[in-house]
């Protein structure tokens, strides 16, 4: 996990706030900047949980905390991880094309 990741994390929150401050009568899920960087923070977030869970499972198999991290524990972050590194790989919907 790295710091860089999480300060451009805190920074995309910030600017997220910020443009929901400037449309604020409107729909926010109506402009497109705005759903821009809702899906990047999603993804970025997605992807510091997922680091996270590899991280647990590193600590599982190296047995650094035996018994808090046991085989269980560590198989059920391990199939998480994959589950996440799966949606990673799916192709993005396309938009629909409205006239």
């Amino acid at each position: 996990m790295s710091f860089n990741q999480l300060g451009e994390h805190g920074s995309l929150s910030a600017s997220m706030k910020k443009l929901e401050k400037m449309i604020k009568n409107g729909n926010k899920y109506q402009n497109e900047q705005y759903r821009a960087k809702l899906q990047n923070s999603n993804e970025r977030s997605l992807a510091l949980i997922k680091v996270a869970m590899d991280i647990v499972v590193a600590v599982g198999l190296l047995q650094l905390a035996p018994k808090k991290v046991n085989p269980r524990v560590t198989g059920a972050f391990g199939f998480a991880s994959s589950l996440i590194s799966c949606y990673h790989l799916l192709p993005s919907r396309l938009k629909s094309k409205t006239p």
